[in-house]
């Protein structure tokens, strides 16, 4: 017997979404605290939390930088680090083995 799977469309004016409002409360602040570290008003915050469509990429690695995270970081939420996060500062040698690993762990899959 040969089931279907649900196949979900997605609409091609759907953006991807920057997980800030998850990484600032997994860092414990607020929209005035991330805007005392940015230096801008409150509001602005708020405003590039809910139209992240008009965020450009220097804005975004300044709220990463307030954040304490790398800009790719905020494409994911913060209790999924990638695995380039995981690895980051490792030996040469050890980065190839993860690499590796990895890949065969995929292609089983």
């Amino acid at each position: 017997m040969v089931t279907r799977q649900k196949v979900q469309t997605i609409r091609k004016s759907a953006r991807r979404h920057l997980y800030i409002e998850e990484w600032m409360a997994d860092r414990g602040l607020s929209d005035e605290k991330l805007a005392n570290r940015l230096e801008v008003a409150r509001e602005t915050v708020t405003r590039w939390r809910g139209q992240q469509h008009r965020l450009n990429p220097d804005k975004i690695a300044a709220i990463a930088k307030a954040l304490d995270c790398e800009p790719e970081d905020l494409w994911r939420q913060p209790s999924r680090p990638s695995l380039d996060a995981i690895v980051k500062g490792a030996e040469p040698d050890f980065h190839e083995y993860i690499v590796d690993m990895v890949k065969k762990a995929v292609s089983r899959g």
